[in-house]
């Protein structure tokens, strides 16, 4: 079978089983590569050093798989309910991550790219799957196989779906081309995501901070609170503000994917409920979930510390 026609096999069925946005690259990210060895020298991955362990890797897919010759990248929208975090956090709730609110999205993703990756195997390609859990720079291939253009938040948004979006990738031995039809930066003069973050986080456009992002402290970081941490202001698990005033996210369809609905108990908790639970009660609530990122020492530090704050928290640093 041709090229061609493998392409345009594997993307019927990716489309098929559910995913709205396909798309090809080669994954040669010589210009991506430069930008984030640079972010790393410069010390804005923060805590996260993983992040600088893995930069070789994430050079390109064949510093990871030396085999590779082209990736198909995916896209699944998961804007679900249009409520927002300050009205909540206002009324003394905490707000955990619209991505976290329903099943894990590594599993849901996953499961719908292994058709495609089984289709791929039996046509006697190599090919490898990832959701979130590979070392490749997932929005930048994303944005070369034309599913969106990164955003001044860093990250990738759709004109129609915005960026409430969950990537996922199959890398392959199949020689593949980035797609001619890449999508233009749409964000012009607008730069509501950097002026809503919380602790601005945004030194530029197109450049995170880690030290000073929510969702490194409420989900990465372990122990407790160093004198320079942010206030969290009522964010018990990662931080949405920069996409909720996001002006594509507010037109964006909802997604129809029932698994990422938020689950009983998730959506804008009481912060002294979670800071009441045992862990047996933590770990019954979280199987399943993205919210098991944090563990339960952490979801529970970061609801007492809402609640040391005042619930809607004091003055960002």
């Amino acid at each position: 079978m041709a090229g061609t026609e493998i392409v345009q096999e594997v993307t019927a069925a990716l489309k098929g089983a559910g995913f709205p946005l396909v798309g090809t690259c080669s994954g040669r990210l010589e210009k991506e590569s430069s930008a984030y060895d640079t972010w790393v020298e410069a010390g804005l991955h923060g805590p996260l050093e993983y992040m600088a362990s893995t930069a070789r890797l994430r050079s390109a897919p064949r510093a990871f798989l030396p085999w590779v010759r082209g990736v198909f990248c995916v896209a699944l929208p998961y804007n679900t309910r249009r409520e927002f975090s300050a009205a909540w956090i206002g009324r003394g709730r905490a707000w955990v991550s619209r991505y976290a609110w329903g099943r894990d999205y590594h599993k849901v993703v996953m499961a719908k790219l292994r058709s495609a990756v089984r289709l791929l195997r039996g046509l006697g390609h190599l090919a490898h799957a990832g959701v979130d859990t590979i070392p490749v720079m997932e929005r930048a291939l994303a944005a070369r196989a034309g599913l969106g253009f990164i955003g001044k938040n860093g990250l990738l948004i759709h004109p129609r779906y915005g960026s409430y979006l969950f990537l996922g990738e199959i890398l392959t031995d199949l020689p593949l081309e980035d797609s001619p039809d890449r999508v233009a930066d749409g964000c012009g003069g607008c730069s509501l995501c950097m002026r809503g973050c919380p602790t601005r986080a945004f030194p530029r456009p197109g450049v995170l901070d880690a030290s000073r992002c929510l969702s490194t402290w409420t989900i990465e970081h372990r122990g407790v609170f160093p004198p320079e941490a942010p206030a969290l202001s009522g964010h018990l698990f990662g931080c949405d503000r920069c996409q909720e005033v996001c002006p594509y996210n507010r037109r964006a369809p909802l997604a129809g994917e029932e698994a990422f609905q938020p689950r009983e108990g998730w959506f804008a908790p009481a912060p002294g409920r979670i800071a009441a639970m045992t862990e047996a009660e933590w770990d019954d609530a979280t199987r399943g979930s993205a919210l098991r990122r944090a563990k339960y020492d952490g979801l529970v530090r970061n609801a007492r510390q809402i609640l040391d704050e005042g619930g809607a928290g004091r003055a960002i640093q």
